[in-house]
This record gives C-alpha cells, sequence and structure tokens, in this order.
C-alpha cells in the first residue's frame, strides 16, 4: 500500500487488526501477493448473499494445524491458562479504530527502556489519572516489525485482496512475534509489582502474543 493510500485510508476511518495465521499459510500468499484471486481464496470463506452474511476467514486462517498433543506442551505460561479451543484457535488482536494508537505496543516500549518509569497512573483504577499517564506514554515512539508483500520499482505493498474494506497492509514473521513476546517477558520481569494489573488490564493482547508464539504462528495487519 502506498503512502498516499495509506493517507487516504486514515481519512476515511479504519479498523486496524492484526489476525494471526500460520507460517505454511503466509508461505503460499506470498507466491502471488498480487493475485486478489488467490489471496482472497487462501485467507476467505464466501459469505451468503441471501442472509446477508459477510465472508469470513477460512479454515486454514482459523485453526492451527498442530496437534492437540503438540499444543499442550507449547502452552505452558503460568499465568494464563488456555481451553483446548483457545489453543487451537488462531487469535485476532483488534486495535480500535483509527488513529487510536496501539496503546500496548507504547506500553511496551516505555516500560522496556533502561530507565525504569513510575505505572501507578498507567494502570489506575482512577479515570483521570490514568489519562494523564497515558498523555506521556503515547509520545514514546514504536518501531513496529512490518513485512511488505511485494514491491514494484520503489513502491512496497500488501497483499492484494477484495473482501477487507481497506486490505492487507503486510505481514510480521514468528521472528518479529516473538521478539514482541520477549518484550512483554522483560517488562512483567522489571515490575513485577504490577505484573499482575498489566496481565490484567492487556490480557487480550497477551494472550494473542503468547497464542502467536506457542503455535509459532506469524500475523497479517488487517484493515477493515
Amino acid at each position: 500500500m502506498s503512502g498516499a493510500g495509506r493517507a487516504y485510508r486514515g481519512a476515511m476511518g479504519m479498523y486496524p487488526e492484526y489476525k494471526e495465521i500460520p507460517a505454511a499459510l503466509l508461505a503460499r500468499l506470498l507466491e502471488h501477493p498480487d493475485d486478489e484471486e488467490w489471496v482472497d481464496g487462501l485467507l476467505f470463506e464466501a459469505g451468503d448473499p441471501d442472509s446477508g452474511a459477510a465472508p469470513g476467514w477460512s479454515a486454514a486462517a482459523s485453526s492451527s494445524p498442530l496437534t492437540d498433543d503438540e499444543l499442550r506442551t507449547r502452552f505452558t505460561w503460568p499465568h494464563l491458562t488456555f481451553s483446548a479451543d483457545q489453543q487451537r484457535r488462531l487469535g485476532g488482536l483488534g486495535l480500535g479504530k483509527y488513529p487510536d494508537p496501539d496503546w500496548f505496543s507504547h506500553l511496551l516500549v516505555a516500560a522496556d527502556a533502561p530507565e525504569r518509569i513510575d505505572l501507578t497512573g498507567v494502570l489506575s483504577d482512577d479515570w483521570d489519572e490514568r489519562n494523564a499517564a497515558w498523555e506521556n506514554i503515547v509520545e514514546v515512539p514504536v518501531q513496529v516489525a512490518h513485512h511488505s508483500a511485494y514491491r514494484t520499482g520503489d513502491v512496497e505493498y500488501g497483499f492484494h485482496t477484495d473482501v477487507p474494506c481497506y486490505g492487507i497492509d503486510g505481514y510480521r514473521t514468528a521472528q518479529d512475534l516473538t521478539s514482541v513476546w520477549d518484550t512483554i517477558e522483560r517488562v512483567l520481569a522489571a515490575y513485577p509489582e504490577f505484573a499482575s494489573r498489566i496481565i490484567g488490564q492487556f490480557e487480550a493482547e497477551i494472550r494473542y502474543y503468547h497464542g502467536c508464539v506457542a503455535r509459532g504462528s506469524v500475523d497479517l495487519s488487517v484493515c477493515w
């Protein structure tokens, strides 16, 4: 997607989401990333025009190819429990309507800096105190790993698709997601007095990244 395309879509409003998929499925997508029939055929199942049901994610993009026994040996993090269904099911992480920031990424980058910061306000139950504290956190620049599917000349593109409203910008590798998980573990270890509150406030995000790493997955950046 070009810079102009991103600016236009930002002006229209969008809901960015990370969608976990198996690494083998990404490899197949990258065979023809500019062919929307190829991409959509791998990622989506057709909707039902009669009922108005929208297209949904394909079985290959919804469930881990690992066996239940393999999954059980991988989901060993002691702070959260995962049912058998949660271990199998590939996750999606909504980030909120554009231009809301990815709050969790900002927190991780700020808290993973060499100098220790005070997380009391950020994790406060008081709405005003929390908002004031977040103003400082979101000023910390966040560099999110992002890989384009292909390039034409000097322009990099994501995947061609005719299904999501806005498109698929690109992807993150298993190594990228493992790096995020490593940061999560460093932050929890560095702030033991806040660990349970961080997990409670950002459980959805932590479940997502742990699931990706446990399954050895990659993910797509999808804009709805």
